[in-house]
């Protein structure tokens, strides 16, 4: 992972949390990011976490992402808390617990 970004990206949800910069300067440098940076697969915590920040966007707070949210993202940055994925396919979890397939017939 790219330890310059991390850092940065920290700095920025710092800075947010604080007050010292506004959530439009903050979602404004995510998406720049976004829009520049092409993440590895080991990078998918900070992707997340930039993400997390373009998601500052919104002009009703209830939708922003939570300050929780941030501040978890960034001990999970930090290596301070660990970060889990979880992956869900809901179509596969749905075709497993069903037991009566009903088969087409065509005409």
């Amino acid at each position: 992972m790219s330890m310059a970004l991390i850092k940065e990206t920290i700095r920025r949800i710092d800075d947010f949390l604080a007050g010292k910069s506004t959530s439009e300067e903050t979602w404004h440098w995510a998406i720049n990011i976004l829009s520049q940076q092409t993440f590895g697969a080991d990078e998918l915590l900070l992707e997340e976490t930039v993400t997390a920040l373009a998601c500052l966007h919104d002009a009703d707070d209830r939708l922003d992402t939570a300050d929780e949210d941030l501040i978890y993202l960034r001990n999970c940055l930090l290596e301070k808390t660990p970060y889990t994925v979880s992956v869900e396919f809901p179509a596969t979890r749905a075709a497993e617990e069903r037991t009566d397939y009903e088969i087409l017939e065509e005409d």
